[in-house]
């Protein structure tokens, strides 16, 4: 674990410290570090973002920030993998925090004299901003403490043992001695685990010789929070982290050393020509593309950068590059923004308040459809979770009838989300109807077949919801290469039959560049009538900050995206922040 985080001015002043192990303030490691800084340049890591210093006695990374001049130092034992990167997540956290609270306006305003001064002429680089601050602790503390039980809750998950013991005699399951797996935190930070933390996967009875977690081991707090009303809504992805409207700070992180300073404070109100863009545009294009942008989409980007500014004037004191990125900005941030507004929960309640001519309810259908392998089921599940949360009766369809497994993977997830909304609930038990689930949520399968037992099922799903007074049917379809015309043309058959309200397309950040033509392909076939209406792309907690495929995908449909998958519980589904996805992919 850190042993402090410090922010300080070169001065010498101390505005912020933390110690997560309450002791006093170690100010001798402080001037230790600021001795080193003068005498010796610090290395930085390969793959790391901070520079780190190895002192006598103990480790620390820090941050150098420019506008105004900051320094965040992280403390802790020795430098090592595993406490170098939790110092880089902690100098990540406090550096984004303070910077949406715009701590450095502040700072900055009072620098320039403009704060009040006491009867010693002195101005307190904070003045009205100790508001913010204590905001800044409580929130850092918060999510400090989040990260902290998280990994204390992985740590505590490991088997004793690498042999998991099967609870009816079968075979059992043999895990090669120091085999490693892969597991991504919240922030896309792969660690390598031991394989016996597994078990933290396994929804299935274990004796006391196993590892076993309950299915209600879930950050709720996390996920959302209700209004006033008690509607329950998705949170934003980081939406507090991502808040920066500090264009200075910005402009540093961008424009950084002696040629930056030059090109933003000699050059302005000059008249752009094509010329001047060419270099400009073909840095931007190469930066988008590594970022998992497609070609054809960072093309078209240029273009759109070349039709707004050239012939028009920089601003005063604005490079030509600054312009550039300026127009980039606004034209991801137009590209991403739904053109529609889309209210799924009023569009619900909406629907299911109307009666049909016998008098039923009119259940709210979606269907999901998509690739092999993108986690269909999975975000299934957690929208069907988020629908739990809003008190919706939900009815989960079975309509993969080709994949082997595919009608028991969803009979473990509505089996999870029956213990989540009864802990009473016991698992392989039925419900009053017979069918695997609860009161709230419940499958329906009919085995596994071809095309038409699909539109089948769909059909009988919808009538049986109806009649047994649900709110929401959420049908599972088969996963299908969208460049196979035979596996894609039944999907046009099935819109028309089964009529859902919405088609979600799950579509996967890790894909790239051909997500554009996955887009337009599973767009197209619904024939001319129909289209998909949102998407949700799963699995960006893997891909940092490579989120093209976001931009690929809205661009080459004009469907927007409604949630994100961060993570692999039921909680981990997130609403689309524009905001943080731009400034993801500009900086």
């Amino acid at each position: 674990m850190i042993e402090q985080l410090v922010v300080f001015t070169p001065q010498g002043q101390v505005l912020y410290k933390f110690n997560p192990l309450r002791k006093r303030f170690a100010e001798q490691q402080i001037n230790k570090i600021v001795c080193q800084l003068i005498s010796t340049s610090a290395r930085k890591e390969e793959g790391g973002k901070f520079p780190v210093l190895e002192l006598d006695g103990f480790a620390c990374m820090y941050h150098a920030m420019k506008q105004p001049r900051l320094y965040f130092v992280v403390t802790y034992a020795a430098s090592s993998l595993e406490l170098n990167q939790e110092a880089e997540q902690v100098l990540q956290l406090g550096t984004r925090l303070w910077e949406s609270l715009e701590l450095n306006d502040k700072i900055i305003h009072n620098l320039n004299g403009k704060g009040p001064r006491n009867k010693h002429n002195y101005t307190w680089i904070l003045d009205d901003g100790e508001a913010e601050l204590d905001k800044f602790d409580e929130y850092f503390k918060i999510k400090f403490e989040e990260a902290n039980a998280l990994n204390s809750k992985n740590s505590s998950r490991k088997a004793p043992t690498p042999q998991l013991k099967a609870k009816n005699g079968k075979k059992q399951l043999q895990i090669q001695p120091g085999a490693k797996t892969r597991k991504w935190g919240r922030d896309g930070i792969m660690e390598e685990v031991s394989t016996a933390d597994s078990s933290a996967l396994d929804f299935s009875e274990g004796t006391s010789d196993s590892s076993q977690v309950t299915v209600t081991d879930l950050d709720k707090s996390s996920f959302g929070n209700r209004t006033d009303n008690g509607e329950f809504l998705i949170k934003e992805i980081d939406e507090l982290l991502s808040k920066n409207k500090s264009e200075k700070i910005k402009q540093a992180n961008s424009e950084g050393g002696t040629f930056g300073f030059l090109q933003k404070h000699l050059f302005g109100n000059k008249t752009i020509t094509e010329a001047d863009l060419k270099t400009v545009l073909q840095k931007l294009k190469q930066k988008l593309i590594t970022k998992n942008v497609a070609p054809e989409v960072a093309d078209y980007l240029a273009n759109q950068i070349s039709q707004d500014l050239v012939g028009s004037k920089t601003a005063n004191w604005t490079s030509v590059e600054a312009t550039a990125k300026e127009s980039l900005e606004k034209s991801l941030t137009k590209i991403l923004t739904p053109g529609v507004s889309v209210d799924l929960l009023h569009e619900i309640q909406q629907k299911t308040g109307s009666k049909d001519s016998n008098g039923r309810k009119n259940p709210y259908v979606f269907s999901v459809v998509g690739v092999n392998g993108v986690g269909k089921s999975t975000n299934l599940s957690k929208l069907a979770f988020w629908l739990l949360q809003n008190n919706l009766k939900v009815l989960i369809v079975a309509c993969d009838t080709f994949r082997s497994g595919a009608v028991e993977q969803l009979r473990v997830h509505v089996e999870n989300l029956a213990q989540l909304t009864d802990e009473t609930h016991t698992r392989g038990s039925k419900n009053s109807r017979g069918k695997t689930g609860n009161d709230f949520v419940e499958l329906f399968e009919g085995g596994y077949g071809g095309s038409d037992l699909v539109t089948k099922i769909a059909k009988q799903a919808i009538k049986y919801a109806k009649d047994q007074d649900f709110d929401i049917v959420l049908m599972d379809t088969a996963g299908r290469r969208h460049n196979d015309p035979t596996l894609m043309s039944p999907l046009k058959s099935f819109a028309e039959q089964a009529r859902p309200d919405k088609i979600i397309m799950v579509g996967e950040a890790l894909v790239g560049t051909d997500s554009v033509q996955q887009a337009k392909n599973f767009n197209a076939a619904f024939g001319k009538e129909r289209n998909l209406d949102f998407f949700i792309i799963s699995k960006c907690d893997t891909v940092g900050e490579m989120l093209g495929t976001m931009v690929n995908m809205v661009y080459a449909t004009g469907i927007p995206i409604l949630f994100v998958g961060v993570g692999q519980t039921y909680t981990d589904l997130r609403t689309l922040s524009v905001q943080w996805a731009v400034d993801t992919l500009m900086y």
